[in-house]
């Protein structure tokens, strides 16, 4: 079972995958216009840290979260 934290993660890893093809010179100009797209629509970091706090103070058990918190390492 992923855990709201993990989701969180992903998310953020994800759109951080998304800007390092957006600029690195690996990759094709289609490729490099298609991430710029998906960015465009993608939440910043601080969105997701906001709305992984949002839900974790809204819920009462991990099961009713989508989003939480990231555990510090």
């Amino acid at each position: 079972m992923t855990m709201p934290d993990e989701r969180t993660r992903a998310l953020r890893w994800a759109g951080e995958f998304l800007l390092k093809v957006q600029r690195g010179d690996e990759f094709s100009e289609a490729i490099k216009r298609e991430a710029k797209v998906i960015l465009r629509h993608y939440p910043r970091d601080f969105e997701i840290k906001w709305q992984a706090e949002l839900d974790a103070s809204r819920s009462r058990t991990v099961i009713d979260q989508w989003l939480g918190p990231e555990k510090e390492k």
